[in-house]
């Protein structure tokens, strides 16, 4: 079972094709079969999740923490190392 985590709790997603394609309500099958079959192989799995599988909080989620970014709230953003991110740094 594929999870995450949206504003804080975790949610089960589901595991294969089929399933995410039963979850979406009957308006959005044919946008998912057209868009699926028109996506290479190697971006199936993460257009499948991102853009079918997620929930619709997370897509709203998604759009205010990149606001947040656009105006230059890099508070909680870090670099792999550990260390925050700023903005404007070139190079890291």
């Amino acid at each position: 079972m594929l999870t995450t985590v949206v504003r804080g709790r975790r949610v089960e997603l589901p595991n294969t094709l089929g399933e995410i394609r039963a979850q979406l309500p009957e308006e959005r099958r044919a946008e998912f079969d057209r868009v699926i079959a028109a996506t290479p192989l190697e971006q199936v799995r993460m257009v499948a999740i991102m853009r079918f599988a997620l929930p619709d909080e997370a897509q709203r989620e998604d759009e205010e923490i990149v606001a947040r970014l656009d105006a230059g709230d890099w508070s909680g953003v870090l670099h792999e190392d550990g260390t925050p991110v700023r903005p404007g740094e070139d190079g890291r």
